[in-house]
């Protein structure tokens, strides 16, 4: 039901709204996938097919093309390609993460609360990017598998899990933390070992990136070219009210302190009521969310990096599990978000 949504919401803003002129993608793909094919999804075809140096009929973007990582385009070359794998994988990706996260919240909580989470990710404000040509699905399956491993004693598996999620997303490399934190603290050496493997994945990002690009930091010196303009700190508190006051819904950046604030208090419920390893990973990742917004002058892209913290889901689906009302209220703020959004990426509107 939330792909559906997500679906019509993409072709109805494509067919409707006006694109920005001089937008198209690169990747050219067949009408029925076009709504799907914006933004980040060209560097990601053009790493899939020919790395981070200059290929042919390419265009010279070298410092910029670093800033994104290399597994999901690996994955796309591993699978032939074409556009059709660069849609079909993350929307795979998704399906197995909804079904690696309900084993983990039955085996934590209860199956009402399992499969209220399942309806909280797959309904939440930025859910749309789990199913276009992004990294979301892909980084939510592997730390999600990683952590499955984890919990089942297979320590170095779960180390190769989370060595692809830092191939996927640099915070990839934070679920060293979980894994550090369950071998000190449950004096598992194997454990200890194995959150080597996320920095190794991270190092191998580097790696591939100096040999191709000559820059080992590329992904990180890459940042510097979308910060945006010197803004007055109570932006952060003045975006949402704005939007409102405005009656502005196609702000997408109004929403993105507001949801760091829930994940926020979401991981911190995780950390006093789950096992270390999954408070390690909520926190890390909700820092990074937030740098990644105060560094770059923007919060538009917050709710897209924090939609994958999936622990935070089993706080919320704790907290709303005994509120019927609010739960209801809950999903339809929530999937109304989502629907906005899409219908925005749909008419090549950036939302993050």
């Amino acid at each position: 039901m939330s792909r559906f949504l997500v679906i019509v919401a993409t072709v109805f803003g494509a067919r409707n709204l006006q694109a920005p002129a001089g937008l198209y993608s690169n990747t050219y793909p067949p009408p029925a996938l076009s709504p799907f094919f914006h933004w980040d999804v060209d560097a990601y075809a053009y790493i899939a097919h020919h790395g981070y140096a200059l290929g042919a009929g390419g265009v010279v973007a070298e410092h910029i093309r670093v800033a994104w990582f290399p597994f999901y385009p690996l994955l796309i070359h591993l699978a032939g390609g074409s556009v059709w794998a660069m849609i079909l994988i993350p929307n795979a990706c998704f399906f197995a993460s909804l079904a690696l996260l309900y084993v983990v919240g039955v085996r934590r909580m209860d199956a009402d609360r399992a499969r209220l989470a399942l309806w909280l990710i797959s309904l939440g404000p930025a859910a749309m990017f789990f199913s276009y040509p992004y990294t979301e699905s892909v980084f939510l399956l592997v730390t999600v598998g990683a952590f499955v491993l984890m919990e089942s004693g297979h320590w170095l598996l779960a180390g190769l899990g989370a060595f692809a999620g830092a191939m996927t997303r640099a915070p990839g490399v934070l679920f060293g933390a979980a894994l550090a934190a369950e071998g000190v603290l449950g004096r598992r050496r194997a454990a200890i070992v194995a959150a080597v493997l996320p920095v190794a994945g991270l190092l191998t990002v580097s790696l591939v990136q100096w040999m191709q690009m000559g820059d080992p930091l590329g992904y990180v010196h890459a940042r510097s070219f979308w910060i945006g303009p010197e803004r007055n700190p109570l932006y952060l508190v003045g975006s949402f009210p704005k939007a409102v006051i405005e009656g502005d819904p196609f702000n997408p950046e109004a929403i993105g302190v507001p949801v760091l604030v829930v994940f926020a208090v979401g991981a911190a419920w995780v950390t006093r009521r789950m096992p270390i390893g999954y408070g390690a990973f909520a926190i890390t990742q909700v820092i990074v969310a937030a740098d990644q917004g105060l560094y770059l002058h923007i919060f538009s892209l917050v709710p897209r990096v924090v939609s994958v913290i999936f622990p935070c889901y089993f706080a919320f689906a704790t907290w709303l599990v005994p509120r019927r009302n609010l739960q209801l209220g809950w999903l339809l703020i929530s999937a109304s978000a989502m629907v906005v959004l899409a219908v925005m990426y749909g008419g090549w509107r950036f939302i993050g």
